[in-house]
C-alpha cells in the first residue's frame, strides 16, 4: 500500500480549556460516523461492513484512547475490488496540546504482492469538505485554510505576492489568472478549489494584480493572461522558477482536443502533484502514539494491579500477546511505509 494523499486540519480557536477540546472532538467523531453511515453502515461498533458506490467490498474498524484530557478517535475505511485493488481511508481525530487535529490519510495498492502499476486518480474525500464546511476557522500550521478568494486590483496584489513570500506560510497557493475578468476555462477557479480543499488556498487574480505579482516577484515568477501556478510554502525569488509550476494559457489549451478533455487531464495533473507532495510532507501528529502509549499502559498497570488468581494471570498474558501482534503489524505496515517513501 501506497499513501497517496494525506490532510491535516486543526482547531485552534478558543480549544485552551480540555472540555472544550474534548466537546469539538466529539461533535467531529458524530460528523465523521454520520459520514460513514451515508456510505451503507448500518451499524457503528468497533468493526463492520459498508457499501462502496463502486460495488467493492468495503470494511470499516474504529480505535480510540484516551489519557487524562487527551483523546485519540480513529475510523479505518477499507475498499477492495474484484481485481484485487484496494484503496484505504483513515481519519484521525486527537484532542490534545489546545487543539483537536484531524488527520486523514488515502492510501491504495494491491491486497496482495505484484510488481505491476496500480493507477490511481484521487480524489479530496467528501469527508474533508464536510468538515472544511462546518462553522469555525480550520488551520494547517500557520496557515489558515481559506475558501476561495478574488484578488482584484494592484494593491491587493502586492498583498498577494507579500503573503506568497511570507516565511510562515504552511500550504500551498494556487493562483489562476484572468483575462477580461475571466480564467481560461468557465469555472475552472471552482473547480480546482472543489479538487484541492484542504491542502491549498486557491485565489483568482484579475490583471492589475497580476501586474503587481510580476512587479513584486519579478517577471520569472508572474502568472498572467489566463496562467495558474502553484507557489510552494517557503518561496524565494532565489529559487529555481520551475520550482513553482506554472501552466500557461496556451499550454492550457494544447492539453487535449477538446475544452471538456483538456479539463479534466489539466484537473488531474493538478491534483497529482499536489497530493503527491501532500503524502510526502504532511506530518502525522505525534500526540497520536503519545495518548495511545499512555492509554495502553494504564490498561496493562489495571490488569496488573487487578490479578490475584492463575486464570488472571493467564489474561494478563493474553492481553500482552495480544497488544505485541497489534505493534508488530504496526511495525511491518509502518516498515513497508517507509520503504513505499524511500522509493519516492
Amino acid at each position: 500500500m501506497q499513501k497517496v494523499a494525506a490532510y491535516l486540519l486543526e482547531r485552534r480557536d478558543d480549544m485552551n480549556w480540555a472540555a472544550a477540546r474534548t466537546a469539538e472532538a466529539v461533535h467531529l467523531q458524530g460528523v465523521v460516523t454520520n459520514w460513514l453511515k451515508s456510505k451503507g453502515a448500518s451499524a457503528i461498533g468497533p468493526s463492520g461492513t459498508y457499501l462502496p458506490q463502486d460495488g467493492s467490498a468495503g470494511t470499516f474498524r474504529i480505535e480510540e484512547a484516551i489519557d487524562a484530557g487527551r483523546r485519540w478517535w480513529m475510523a479505518h475505511l477499507d475498499e477492495q475490488s474484484e481485481d484485487g485493488r484496494r484503496f484505504s481511508v483513515a481519519v484521525s481525530i486527537t484532542a490534545s496540546g489546545e487543539r483537536v487535529s484531524v488527520y486523514v490519510t488515502l492510501e491504495a495498492g494491491w491486497t496482495a504482492s505484484r510488481i505491476m502499476p496500480a493507477f490511481v486518480d484521487a480524489r479530496c474525500p467528501r469527508i474533508v469538505r464536510e468538515l472544511l464546511a462546518l462553522p469555525g476557522s480550520w488551520y494547517h500550521g500557520l496557515s489558515t485554510l481559506r475558501p476561495k478568494a478574488s484578488i482584484l486590483g494592484f494593491d491587493a496584489g502586492e498583498g498577494l505576492a507579500a503573503e506568497i513570500a511570507h516565511a510562515g506560510r504552511s500550504v500551498p497557493l494556487v493562483v489562476v489568472s484572468t483575462v477580461g475578468g475571466n480564467p481560461t476555462w468557465a469555472g475552472l477557479d471552482s473547480l480546482i478549489a472543489y479538487d484541492l480543499a484542504g491542502l491549498a488556498e486557491v485565489v483568482v487574480v484579475d490583471e492589475h494584480a497580476a501586474w503587481a505579482l510580476t512587479d513584486v516577484l519579478g517577471s520569472q515568477f508572474s502568472c498572467y493572461s489566463g496562467a495558474v501556478r502553484i507557489y510552494w510554502p517557503h518561496f524565494s525569488i532565489k529559487q529555481d522558477r520551475f520550482a513553482h509550476p506554472l501552466w500557461t494559457r496556451e499550454r492550457l489549451q494544447l492539453l487535449a482536443p477538446t475544452e471538456a478533455d483538456a479539463i479534466e487531464r489539466f484537473r488531474r495533473q493538478l491534483r497529482t502533484t499536489v497530493f503527491r507532495a501532500a503524502a510526502l510532507s504532511v506530518t502525522r501528529p505525534r500526540e497520536i502514539d503519545d495518548i495511545r502509549d499512555a492509554a495502553d499502559r494504564a490498561a496493562v498497570a489495571a490488569l496488573r494491579s487487578r490479578a490475584k488468581s492463575l486464570e488472571e494471570f493467564e489474561g494478563l498474558a493474553d492481553s500482552y500477546a495480544a497488544e505485541n501482534d497489534q505493534l508488530r503489524a504496526e511495525r511491518a505496515d509502518l516498515r513497508a511505509q517507509l520503504e513505499s517513501l524511500q522509493g519516492e
